[in-house]
């Protein structure tokens, strides 16, 4: 019964991502991302670099509505990526709108780092707009 019981759980994780848009960026040093957040008739700017990438660790800039933060990230490790709230919740924790950018990889020839951006958004009340396409 309780493989059964696990085995559902595995199929229904698998079968639905959690997060309601995914895209990946390939970044070059002091290269700045940003984004459109808009929401509730509002429109703000998401936007993060790196500057230095040492001992496998990268360091990542990022600002959001005039809120600065630096974070070590490491691929492939627990604290590979961090998260930026965009909107409070309405009912319930879990209706907060944020992202997750996770540092998945560094490309040592072209000395460039991948990110991939998860938008988790469970109410749709965030639309992003990519200022820089990647």
């Amino acid at each position: 019964m309780l493989k059964v019981f696990c085995l559902c759980l595995l199929f229904i994780s698998l079968k639905a991502a959690p997060w309601r848009e995914m895209k990946t960026f390939n970044v070059a040093k002091d290269e700045m991302i940003k984004i459109m957040v808009k929401s509730e008739g509002q429109e703000r700017i998401l936007s993060w670099r790196w500057t230095l990438y040492t001992d496998k660790a990268l360091i990542v800039h990022e600002n959001f509505d005039r809120f600065v933060g630096q974070h070590v990230l490491y691929a492939g490790y627990s604290n590979q990526s961090f998260r930026k709230q965009l909107l409070p919740a309405v009912k319930s924790e879990r209706d907060a709108a944020y992202v997750i950018i996770v540092f998945k990889k560094f490309d040592e020839g072209a000395k460039k780092a991948q990110f991939d951006l998860l938008l988790f958004d469970k109410e749709k009340r965030i639309v992003l707009d990519y200022l820089t396409e990647k």
